[in-house]
């Protein structure tokens, strides 16, 4: 007969919450001769994310037959869909016992679900008689959690009850609601520091992370704990060495709860009952935030911890694992790389990588699975999903089921195997995603099909931008529907400067900006591309006049600051025609020759002899049209008279300054009125204007339109 096997349901097991309780189960377990299966996600997003979605695949090991019982970690499980998930498949589990550490929760129970847990309201007694019996404080502060969640007044009552035994009034308004994250705890140092309150002789923070906030905000202001208000934390989130001065916090008996949860349900397999569950008392953890001071044998192991760590961490983060896989060309190459870096998983004593039979197929996952070993140069084994206990081995032992997926691919998961009660931490996501990675490098080595269509891409896509290339564009042409056809187009990089290494760098980052602005005047259905001249295309389905696209286009650019400020108005023209029934090449024609004639404009315009200083005057106009120009105080760096400067300045662009001034305005509102859906009230103080009537019979002259009727169109 075969060991019994418990299954651990958690999330995130690499948190030090989840390690403690495991290690005490996995070292219960293996002294009763069972074994621990642990299924955990690894990145456990609070709200559902398409990138992590097949990660939580994992969690249908729940319906296998190999379980005997179950402890599920449910204050770990925080994201709605998957609490769904997990409970749907225990829902088809009523014969399997089930152990519930937590609190439970409404929409995460069933009735064969047993609760057990610490007890918050003896914890936070536990820490208020410490700060009275040993610290003869009378006045203390509780910030505990949300006002909507029954954690937070059970460690109220635990504070009350404390306060009550000892002789000492309660008062409400020494009581505060935070949402157990660094935010509130920083919201209360603030109310300290500033005097809307005033500081007690102690508080007592309902966890760790808002004690650590107000630590961080009594350090920024110079406040003196423990000397001006003694701080105590609760959870021991093993966070501490962080934070100065070092925090006094409290250790929920979480050793315990694993234990418990353990001889529970050997118990209820054993007798059809639970046995009695008594919570035990959790420990204080001295620091410096009280008169107590931290402990030698406390100090000495969180160094150990954080000693080790640091190993682990500099070998994940300098080791060429990931690039070493992405070279393999099989999957024994595969897992002979991996097996060289063992030494970066700690303390294990085994390791599997077991991978659905039909991986590297788009087709529904098989059954099949098929096991490699990690660690040792063993024969690969065929099994079923359901019936992983063929991986166990002769003794008990616990094993962690870690996802492994790539995008919207399920591949398979990890099982790591330690040979006494330890855990993995945060670093080994690190060692998943490399291999999740390397599997996908190879699959897509080893497909012939991903291979053509990466062949055809190149063929018909700009590789520097992602656009259509000129092949692209030209073979979509034909079928595309040319009625109500608009063809845009946009020169850039006119009158290219001296090649230097800095200057292809800039260029590229210019170019980088300029698709950029591309994408964002196209619709989804627009084609765009990029011609081998510098030249973005835009096919668009369009009933709005040619002319506004191109000054539309026009206005988009000077937008996008990237470019703008490398190469200025200058650099770059924009044209529009109706789509004609000709060809492609006749149709590219009349754009070639459209962008030549506004070419050619600029052309003459440079042969003005203060040009360059007058671009550059236009391209900053451009670039803030929110600001004030007086061309009165402009001309003093041009070292001209202002009648001079406005007469050179519309001799060389045709438009006087003050009117240009306005142009850029008008342009950066016509941006906005495309791109967002801000009022126009909100989009004249944008664009520099006090008066939202005055901006609107300005854009109206301008533009021959509303702003309201140049938004629909």
């Amino acid at each position: 007969m075969k060991r019994l096997t418990f299954g651990v349901i958690a999330a995130q097991v690499s948190d030090i919450e989840q390690r403690e309780i495991l290690k005490s189960a996995i070292e219960t377990a293996q002294g009763m001769d069972i074994d621990i299966a642990v299924i955990s996600n690894i990145y456990n997003p609070n709200e559902p994310s398409d990138v992590l979605k097949n990660e939580n695949n994992i969690y249908d090991l729940i319906l296998s037959d190999e379980f005997d019982g179950f402890i599920l970690i449910s204050e770990a499980i925080i994201n709605t869909q998957l609490k769904e998930r997990i409970i749907s498949h225990l829902s088809r589990k009523t014969d399997i016992p089930v152990i519930a550490i937590g609190t439970p929760q409404p929409d995460f129970i069933l009735p064969h679900f047993h609760y057990i847990n610490s007890s918050d309201e003896a914890d936070i007694e536990d820490i208020t008689d410490h700060l009275i019996e040993v610290h003869h404080f009378t006045d203390i502060h509780i910030l505990t959690g949300h006002d909507f969640i029954e954690a937070s007044y059970n460690r109220i009552n635990g504070y009350k009850k404390s306060l009550e035994k000892h002789g000492i009034s309660f008062h409400e308004d020494k009581v505060f609601f935070g949402d157990f994250w660094l935010n509130s705890g920083r919201t209360q140092a603030k109310k300290y520091i500033s005097g809307e309150l005033k500081k007690p002789q102690a508080l007592i923070c309902c966890n760790d992370y808002m004690a650590y906030g107000v630590l961080d905000t009594f350090m920024e202001h110079n406040v003196d704990i423990p000397e001006e208000m003694t701080l105590v934390g609760y959870e021991y989130v093993h966070e501490r060495r962080n934070h100065t001065p070092l925090l006094t916090t409290y250790q929920r008996n979480r050793r315990q709860l694993g234990d418990q949860a353990v001889r529970l349900l050997a118990d209820r397999l054993k007798t059809s009952e639970y046995g009695e569950f008594t919570p035990m008392k959790g420990r204080l953890i001295t620091g410096d935030t009280c008169q107590c001071g931290a402990k030698r044998e406390d100090i000495k192991r969180e160094i150990k911890e954080l000693q080790t760590k640091a190993t682990y961490d500099f070998l994940n983060f300098f080791s060429q694992l990931e690039h070493r896989l992405t070279e393999c060309r099989n999957i024994n190459e595969f897992t002979h790389c991996c097996r060289e870096f063992r030494y970066l998983v700690r303390n294990a004593d085994r390791m599997y990588l077991c991978l659905y039979e039909n991986w590297y197929d788009k087709d529904l996952n098989s059954d099949n699975m098929i096991r490699y070993d990690l660690f040792a140069n063993e024969q690969p084994v065929l099994f079923l999903k359901n019936q992983f206990t063929c991986l166990f081995r002769d003794e008990a032992a616990p094993y962690y089921f870690c996802p492994i997926f790539f995008s919207d691919r399920e591949l398979g998961f990890v099982v790591v195997r330690f040979n006494g009660p330890d855990t993995y931490d945060h670093i080994f996501r690190n060692l998943l995603k490399s291999i999740s990675n390397g599997l996908e490098f190879l699959r897509m080595k080893n497909d012939i099909q991903y291979l053509i269509e990466c062949q055809n891409v190149a063929e018909q896509r700009d590789t520097m931008t992602g656009l259509l290339n000129e092949n692209g564009l030209r073979s979509l042409f034909g079928a595309a529907d040319k009625t109500d056809m608009c063809i845009v187009g946009m020169k850039v990089f006119l009158f290219e400067r001296e090649f230097s290494p800095a200057y292809q760098k800039e260029k590229v980052a210019a170019l980088k900006a300029a698709t950029e602005c591309i994408q964002e005047f196209c619709s989804k259905n627009d084609l765009r591309a990029r011609l081998k001249n510098d030249t973005f295309v835009c096919l668009m389905q369009r009933k709005t006049p040619p002319e506004l696209l191109a000054e539309r286009l026009c206005a988009f650019l000077c937008q996008h600051t990237g470019y703008m400020k490398q190469y200025g108005m200058d650099s770059f023209v924009c044209s529009a025609f109706r789509c004609s029934d000709e060809s492609y090449s006749k149709n590219m024609d009349i754009l070639q020759k459209l962008l030549s004639e506004q070419i050619h404009i600029i052309s003459e315009r440079r042969l003005i002899k203060q040009y360059m200083y007058l671009n550059e005057l236009r391209t900053y106009i451009y670039l803030n049209p929110e600001d004030t120009f007086d061309v009165d105080k402009i001309h003093e760096q041009y070292d001209v008279s202002p009648g001079y400067l406005r007469s050179i300045y519309k001799e060389c662009f045709k438009i006087s300054f003050h009117q240009d001034c306005i142009s850029a305005r008008i342009a950066k509102a016509q941006y906005l009125l495309m791109t967002t859906s801000f009022s126009s009230a909100d989009i004249a103080e944008l664009c520099g204007y006090s008066d939202n009537k005055y901006f609107m019979r300005q854009f109206a002259m301008k533009t021959g339109m509303t702003a309201n009727k140049y938004r629909a169109i």
